[in-house]
């Protein structure tokens, strides 16, 4: 849409874009006051999700004098001053700005050496496997007649046989699923300190899962081999000493920044636990070049989900120093550098506090007109049940070889009695999914990354080994063990969704009068000049 000015208007933009720009970076748009140059209007195109990119160029130079009519309602409804945007983009900020400090600062100085990733090994019990068996079991009666079975001296292995059929990880239905190191612990709900310190025999207490509990304890320990969990003792020692460097710094910002408890913004915060707005810019603390305002802080708490009330002066610095403090030191030490006054860092930054204002704006506008009601709710359902279907899932054992060839002399080893678990001890076999027997869950979502996996997966018979296909540079030969989802929905369960998409269809409809309404109001104030694109 192309809008005409009076003449004298046009005239007057005309001579802007002949002399007010430098001849390589044109006006192609004038809104009011503001003009739009050649260099943002290919910035803003550039960042166009392809859904939305047009090959005509005047549709995006028309979005473009869209976005900039909202900036300025936003302007003058006062939003684009409003403590919501600004708390926002100065957490984007800082988060911008202490991770490049990291990065650039702090990561060259944390260095492992083959020492201390040995003492790692050890300390964190790295150096060791267990031989894991366990009891699945649905009920919480069933956790009651086992754990008294297993007082009265019944075998374990015995009360494991009678709920065989619920471990799938335990084919041989004595309940041992087979050696685990600390990290395959984890995969398993086994507390880390629970590996560590449960005797041999000794039967660990109940863990709660996904649809029953599960009992369980170590049969046998063994040595494991230093090069199967080289790897996640030396990130689990660089995460070690990452800490204590990060720790070690943050206490020397604080000291060279001359950071301060400011106690009067302290007793504030405390006695007001719904901070007043006349409050919310004094000052918590306080340190050489910056401060961290009492509505500033509760915000950054608010974001990381914090939700309780302070109950005291102890709590209030122990939320600050653990979560809060080292991000504002370090862009305090940032913008000491530089870094917030370096192009790049300053066009970043107004494109975030734009598309903050933009956000703030649309919540606004469509707060409480974008709300559907319960029998829109119900209608939308009933007219689009097909669209609300549970997540469809394959459930599969796969294993991966190097070469087509390869995975054909598996597949047929697997049809000669080869149990996975033996395979995935030979050389250059290996798997994406569970390291014992191969199990692995496929949504349709990863189809991107796997698409022939996915697509033989989901057509393939249950029970049958099928393949080879190709999975990235690999092959890879699977079994399906179960396939789930793809039911329609209940209303109950597809509520929310339902709603969800209403309420973005309303959004996008209120705004998109919003934008009309605009262009009609102030069409005297803009001027196009797609000539110069």
């Amino acid at each position: 849409m192309f809008i005409a000015t009076p003449r004298s208007l046009w005239c007057a933009i005309a001579l802007l874009a002949l002399f007010g720009c430098a001849p390589d970076d044109p006006v192609v748009a004038q809104v009011g006051d503001v003009a739009l140059t050649k260099a943002e209007y290919l910035r803003f195109v550039e960042r166009l999700p392809p859904g939305l990119q047009s090959e005509d160029a005047r549709d995006h130079l028309q979005s473009l004098v869209d976005q900039e009519l909202l900036l300025q309602e936003a302007r003058a409804r006062g939003i684009e001053q409003s403590d919501e945007v600004r708390y926002q983009l100065n957490a984007l900020v800082r988060k911008q700005l202490s991770q490049r400090y990291q990065a650039e600062v702090l990561a060259p100085q944390v260095e492992v050496t083959p020492e201390e990733v040995e003492r790692t090994f050890v300390d964190m019990g790295f150096d060791r496997e267990r031989l894991f068996a366990r009891i699945l079991v649905r009920q919480q009666r069933d956790v009651d007649r086992v754990l008294q079975a297993l007082h009265e001296g019944k075998p374990f292995a015995e009360l494991a046989q009678r709920f065989a059929a619920n471990d799938l990880f335990a084919p041989q239905g004595d309940g041992v699923v087979g050696w685990i190191g600390r990290t395959q612990a984890q995969r398993f709900a086994i507390p880390p300190q629970t590996f560590l310190s449960l005797p041999v025999g000794q039967v660990a207490e109940p863990l709660p899962l996904a649809g029953g509990w599960q009992i369980y304890r170590f049969v046998e320990d063994r040595t494991a081999d230093k090069a199967s969990y080289a790897e996640e003792a030396a990130s689990a020692a660089h995460r070690e000493k990452w800490q204590s460097r990060l720790q070690i710094e943050v206490e020397t910002l604080s000291r060279s920044l001359n950071l301060q408890l400011d106690h009067g913004g302290l007793q504030a915060l405390l006695a007001e636990p719904n901070l007043a707005d006349s409050l919310a810019a004094l000052p918590l603390y306080r340190f050489d070049g910056g401060a961290i305002p009492l509505g500033e802080y509760l915000h950054d708490l608010r974001s990381i989900g914090f939700r309780g009330a302070l109950q005291d002066s102890a709590q209030v610095v122990s939320l600050a120093r653990a979560a809060l403090l080292p991000a504002y030191l370090m862009t305090a030490a940032a913008q000491r550098r530089g870094w917030d006054r370096e192009a790049e860092f300053a066009e970043w930054r107004e494109r975030k506090r734009k598309a903050l204002v933009l956000q703030q704006l649309t919540k606004v506008e469509t707060a409480t007109k974008a709300i559907p009601s319960e029998e829109e709710v119900a209608a939308y359902y009933e007219a689009n049940k097909t669209r609300f279907r549970t997540a469809e899932s394959v459930h599969i054992n796969q294993l991966l070889a190097p070469t087509r060839e390869q995975a054909q002399k598996l597949r047929e080893a697997l049809a000669n009695g080869s149990t996975v678990s033996e395979l995935l001890a030979r050389p250059g076999v290996e798997t994406h999914g569970d390291p014992h027997d191969g199990a692995l869950r496929l949504r349709k979502v990863v189809r991107a990354r796997y698409p022939q996996l996915v697509d033989a997966a989901f057509a393939a018979e249950i029970g049958e080994w099928d393949g080879p296909v190709e999975v990235l540079d690999q092959f890879a030969v699977f079994r399906v063990r179960q396939k789930e989802g793809g039911d329609i929905q209940s209303l109950a369960q597809a509520r929310a969704r339902a709603r969800g998409i209403l309420e973005a269809r309303r959004q996008n409809e209120l705004m998109d009068a919003l934008i009309q309404r605009l262009r009609a109001e102030r069409a005297s104030q803009v001027a196009l000049f797609a000539e110069s694109l």
